[in-house]
């Protein structure tokens, strides 16, 4: 031990070497060793006394008899469905024992009396399988809601039905400030009349937003069109994206005007919109008109396409061929100069001719002086 050991905390193995140091001391007291290791005397006197920690335990700790008494209830087939909290209740109205509910578990666990507690997972509804449902049109329909401000701030909404399976815009609701299930049903009613096609075979796709799920709503359309309804996750935009990017595209295709003055401004721009994009070539059908995928012409029209560029590319390599032939027997039927200047030629490396007469034979085939 070296240097001052007044704020140094000391181990209580060198406690003990420090007490038998000074208690050995001869020639010095305890106070004039412990003024040489600069300990405090008070200090060393209380290492001295000091006695060994014992058990502490609480004042208000449970008492055996209320142990055994919660045990024997944990154990007691009668009162095997009870929980914690019931087997607390138990215990103040028997009178057996009287404690928490937090004390009760603790037991029960300690003596394997309880099963393990399980914490309950949200249900989380399962995410639409709706593509294999796209490969033919009228098979499967997808609506939302959208709002339009008219320049007076007046909210309108348009309710759009888009066929998956074609993309044609089949049909719209326009209601003022909002709509109830009410009008989610006069507008399904309007579009399948309108569409004339089996409803049974039919899968209509929405958000869960109140008015699509409500119990009206769904009795209404599962009830008398006999209807298969699904539902996208909540909070989850994705699982109905071509509903969404249909209303985007709406809302700002470079046709649709920057303000609307009245509601009826809102129901020409829908029902013009409307023919715009059933009547334009879409980049999901293969360009293929709405219109005509809805009624069964996609797959006609993009064989045709496919047809055509057969035959366009046959009739490209016949043409090919055809030139290459006529390069050919160009080449080998017409004299093209050749034939004049190898004569030349063979008459200027004879070396009776003078300059003169190379020079006018340069000239008769197009040579110049410089």
């Amino acid at each position: 031990m070296q240097g001052n050991l007044a704020y140094k905390k000391i181990g209580s193995q060198a406690q003990k070497e420090l007490i038998e140091v000074l208690q050995g001391l001869k020639e010095l007291s305890v106070t004039d060793g412990c003024g040489v290791l600069q300990l405090k005397p008070r200090r060393y006197y209380r290492w001295l006394h000091s006695h060994p920690a014992g058990k502490r335990s609480a004042w208000n700790r449970i008492t055996p008899q209320e142990e055994a008494a919660i045990i024997e209830a944990g154990r007691d087939e009668a009162l095997v469905d009870l929980r914690s909290a019931g087997l607390m209740v138990y215990g103040h109205e028997s009178g057996k024992f009287h404690c928490s509910i937090s004390t009760v578990q603790r037991i029960l666990a300690r003596n394997q009396l309880q099963a393990p507690y399980i914490i309950p997972k949200r249900k989380c509804p399962a995410k639409p399988d709706i593509r294999k449902l796209m490969d033919q049109p009228k098979k499967i329909f997808s609506y939302d809601a959208t709002e339009i401000y008219l320049s007076s701030r007046l909210r309108v909404v348009v309710i759009p039905i888009l066929d998956m399976g074609s993309r044609k815009f089949i049909h719209y609701g326009v209601r003022v400030t909002s709509f109830t299930q009410k009008d989610v049903m006069d507008i399904w009613d309007e579009a399948l009349w309108q569409e004339g096609i089996d409803a049974s075979q039919l899968t209509v796709l929405s958000d869960r937003g109140s008015q699509m799920k409500g119990s009206r709503t769904k009795a209404h359309l599962i009830g008398k069109w006999n209807i298969k309804l699904e539902f996208a996750r909540p909070y989850t935009p994705d699982d109905n994206a071509w509903i969404e990017a249909f209303i985007k595209y709406m809302k700002y295709h470079p046709a649709c005007p920057e303000s609307f003055e009245t509601v009826q401004d809102v129901m020409d721009w829908v029902a013009k919109f409307q023919e715009l994009y059933n009547d334009h070539p879409h980049s999901s059908l293969g360009y293929v008109r709405p219109n005509e995928e809805h009624e069964g012409l996609g797959n006609a029209i993009r064989q045709r396409r496919k047809e055509n560029l057969r035959l366009a590319r046959q009739r490209r390599l016949d043409f090919y061929r055809s030139q290459k032939v006529k390069i050919s027997e160009y080449g080998l039927s017409e004299n093209r100069g050749s034939e004049g200047i190898s004569n030349f030629l063979l008459d200027v490396r004879n070396p009776k001719n003078d300059e003169e007469d190379i020079i006018e034979g340069l000239e008769a085939i197009g040579w110049k002086r410089g």
